[in-house]
């Protein structure tokens, strides 16, 4: 090496040096025998004030050491022959000045001087501010898992992989309740969903993709949890970092209840709907049917001051009485309406062959009620439990209609057939009648039916009657045939007495 190399080679040694001694970082160079070549500041500093050891340039560091701490000594050289292997080392000492703790990130690293020796770098540099906001962030974690962890519904994270990685316990216990599988961080999600449910993997592949694509989503799903059906709203939100989709949070409620209060609403405001519109029906069809008869009074009042042949009084008497029976027949059958729509099922023990005697009997001065046989069949050895008011209301009813349309040409007869099982009672009754036109029997149940201006009745009995079946849960089907008569039968589920009931 000539003298001008010599000198090049001096002036990069002072470059060196002044940088080192510059340099924010704590350094250190020691040669292959410990031996200390450069120490800048920092270093010395850290050193004497933590261990109370002065190092010195051209001392042997561990024999510095060794006076003052052997144990230091023995980590120290274990750390500096690691490195001469050509092993970097990077290791986090902790130790307090002045009663507060600090922590030194320390790297311990080989190289080659020119004249071939090897030497071993030490740079270390204070990383407690860094350890400390770590510890901040562990413990925001920790918090935020636990705020994560009282939610009720299920929340859980994947990246762009579609790897799982992070859940609250909700979602945990859901996905185990639902799937038979434990769910865990790092696996891929739709590798979760069961292969008998292919449709679904797919589906929710399609939910993620549209997600990881940057687009937030919403959706209702229905599933199976336990023995119950239970609804949930579902919603996706893309994770964003730089402007880059990296990952997705999927967050699950049960709206189950929220639904189950929608549905009820809507069935309510259908059965408001259906209640004004009836209502609307009532008042019209009411207000017309009442008119009537009083009208038909009305006229022949005005027959009879007119008429100076009082020998027509009496007939104009039994016209009168007509009316009123007919005015009279209407009044009872909104009675009956109005009792089954607005009155609790009051429930005792029936005894059918009173209520059929008790309703034939409420009947037998209706007009051609003699004209009709009666043949009543009973087999009640169960006991059965309904409310007899209601019963009552059908039997006079379905009765009454039998009288009301017999065929005058024949021999007029009404089978009641009333066979009681455990669950129930059917009730049939059977009559050769007028009977029902075949286009006419899916009305006949309706408020207000007539088939024609001539019938006889107000149009509300069968509505009563079929109203009164559903509301003590049961119901009632027609088979008829114009000119040979008509069979109803009605079926009703046994309300078995409470424990307090007598």
């Amino acid at each position: 090496m000539t003298m001008i190399d010599q000198t090049e080679v001096g002036e990069w040694q002072d470059l060196f040096t002044s940088i080192i001694e510059d340099a924010d970082s704590n350094i250190l160079l020691l040669d292959d025998e410990f031996r200390i070549v450069t120490i800048n500041p920092g270093f010395y500093w850290i050193f004497l004030e933590t261990y109370g050891v002065e190092l010195k340039k051209g001392t042997f560091i561990l024999q510095s050491m060794q006076t003052i701490n052997p144990a230091l000594t023995r980590l120290w050289m274990g750390r500096c022959q690691t490195a001469l292997t050509g092993t970097p080392i990077k290791v986090e000492d902790e130790f307090e000045i002045d009663g507060k703790v600090n922590h030194w990130e320390i790297h311990f690293n080989s190289g080659t001087f020119a004249d071939g020796r090897q030497f071993v770098s030490v740079f270390s540099r204070d990383v407690t501010v860094r350890k400390a906001y770590q510890k901040k962030i562990i413990g925001n974690e920790a918090n935020v898992r636990s705020i994560l962890n009282t939610i009720e519904n299920s929340i859980w994270l994947i990246n762009s992989d579609y790897e799982l990685i992070d859940f609250n316990k909700e979602f945990f216990r859901l996905y185990k309740q639902a799937y038979g599988i434990k769910p865990d961080r790092g696996k891929k999600i739709l590798e979760l969903i069961p292969d008998h449910l292919p449709e679904l993997r797919e589906q929710w592949r399609t939910r993620y993709e549209a997600g990881l694509k940057g687009r937030p989503g919403k959706y209702l799903e229905t599933y199976h949890v336990g023995n119950a059906l239970r609804t949930y709203e579902v919603k996706t939100y893309p994770i964003v970092e730089n402007g880059q989709v990296t990952g997705l949070t999927i967050y699950s409620r049960d709206i189950t209840p929220h639904r189950e209060a929608e549905d009820l609403l809507k069935r309510q405001n259908e059965e408001l709907t259906k209640i004004n519109t009836e209502l609307d029906r009532f008042v019209y069809s009411a207000s017309h049917d009442l008119r009537a008869p009083l009208m038909s009074v009305k006229g022949l009042l005005n027959m009879i001051r007119v008429d100076t042949d009082k020998s027509n009084l009496d007939q104009y008497l039994n016209l009168i009485e007509t009316s009123i029976n007919k005015l009279d027949n209407f009044i009872t059958d909104i009675i009956h309406y109005s009792q089954n729509s607005r009155m609790d099922i009051m429930p005792s023990k029936i005894h059918f062959h009173s209520l059929v005697k008790e309703s034939i009997e409420s009947l037998k001065y209706m007009e051609d009620a003699e004209k009709v046989k009666s043949m009543i069949s009973i087999q009640d050895a169960v006991p059965f439990y309904s409310d007899h008011g209601r019963l009552l209301i059908i039997f006079n009813n379905i009765i009454s209609n039998a009288v009301r349309y017999h065929d005058k040409w024949k021999d007029s007869f009404l089978k009641i057939d009333i066979n009681v099982f455990d669950k129930g009672v059917e009730i049939q009754f059977t009559d050769n009648g007028v009977g029902i036109a075949e286009e006419f029997q899916d009305k006949i149940f309706k408020m207000f039916f007539r088939a024609s201006y001539e019938s006889k009745g107000s149009g509300l009995g069968l509505y009563i009657v079929k109203s009164t079946a559903e509301k003590l849960n049961g119901a009632i089907s027609v088979t008829s045939k114009l000119g040979e008569g008509t069979t109803f039968l009605i079926e009703i589920p046994n309300t078995f007495p409470s424990a307090s009931m007598n």
